[in-house]
């Protein structure tokens, strides 16, 4: 792809920014939360807490991390689109904006070992910077034929944090080709899809139990990712609705902040756990209504935050931080 280098007097051209993407990166930002939440207080699965654990994990677990991933590519792709626009040498800008984003899971990683922002750094770095060098009328379809081999085969191999490649190819190619603003104008054909996928959810429970899909992480990998696309259109379609008085308000701050809610959840918990490390004693189903109830508490105050800082300052603090580590002073932002 070639590059037309832009003087600094020169203003990026900006587009407007997708706001039922800010919608679903919130809604995949709780479902996150509630994903983190066992872990980092050692909720055990021994007795009542069986029920509630499988729950967690047939609904929750490996449904929303695919979301966040395949909306990081979709962001990539986006941005890659006008990077030429704002920087000479735009490859270099996206490298300190993943090298940014490394710094930060690595320290993330030393309270919540295990989380998603340094595998994406590594990840942004070896496979989507080099898609960069592609020829534009090949990259969508040469990432998105790639990307779905790498899903299918981390699915076949039980899935978690392998799929990032995958997501992240897929949701370049999304981004890319303008698919994002055409299926938002086609709800028919975004639900017929959605329909699809739910079919084939519900189907794999039908014919699997709880220990055949614990057994064969492949077909839990794969439920994942049909339901987590049945979320997303469920969400989406539901914006269409009046429900949308209620989920853009709500959802819209915390996707627009996500990496600093991301990290913010967690300092938030490590918190609560140092005030209280043994939920399981305040209800007798080993915690995880107690961490359930938490969480609502968590996402409420970063919901009302969100809120009042985005109408004062435009941009989360380390959405601040990380855009000028990427593009420099004087860049304005392009809305994703």
């Amino acid at each position: 792809m070639k590059t037309t280098p832009q003087t600094i007097d020169s203003p990026p051209r900006r587009r407007s920014r997708i706001v039922a993407l800010d919608v679903v990166r919130g809604f995949a930002l709780c479902g996150i939360l509630l994903v983190n939440l066992p872990p980092m207080f050692d909720l055990g699965v021994d007795g009542q807490a069986m029920d509630f654990y499988r729950v967690y994990e047939d609904v929750v677990q490996n449904r929303f991390f695919p979301i966040f991933s395949f909306l990081f590519g979709i962001g990539f792709g986006l941005m890659w689109l006008s990077a030429t626009e704002r920087s000479p040498r735009p490859r270099l800008a996206l490298l300190r904006r993943f090298a940014f984003l490394a710094v930060i899971g690595g320290l993330h990683q030393l309270l919540q070992p295990g989380e998603a922002l340094l595998p994406y750094a590594v990840v942004g770095i070896v496979v989507l910077l080099p898609t960069t060098w592609i020829p534009k009328r090949w990259l969508t379809i040469s990432t998105g034929i790639l990307g779905a081999i790498l899903l299918v085969a981390a699915i076949m191999t039980g899935g978690g944090i392998t799929t990032i490649p995958g997501l992240f190819l897929l949701g370049l190619a999304t981004g890319c080709s303008g698919l994002i603003r055409r299926a938002l104008d086609h709800p028919g054909r975004l639900a017929l899809l959605g329909s699809v996928t739910a079919v084939i959810s519900v189907a794999g429970f039908l014919v699997t139990d709880y220990e055949a899909r614990q057994i064969n992480q492949w077909i839990n990998a794969g439920l994942g990712i049909t339901m987590a696309f049945t979320y997303v259109v469920i969400v989406v379609l539901l914006l269409r609705t009046p429900a949308e008085v209620v989920l853009r308000p709500v959802l819209s701050p915390l996707g627009r902040m996500a990496l600093s809610n991301y990290v913010g959840a967690t300092l938030l918990i490590v918190a609560v756990r140092a005030a209280t490390p043994d939920l399981s004693r305040f209800d007798s189903h080993g915690g995880y209504l107690a961490g359930l109830i938490i969480s609502i508490g968590i996402l409420t105050l970063q919901v009302i935050v969100s809120a009042l800082w985005l109408r004062f300052f435009g941009q989360g603090p380390l959405e601040k931080l990380w855009r000028y580590v990427t593009w420099g002073p004087n860049r304005e932002s392009v809305a994703a």
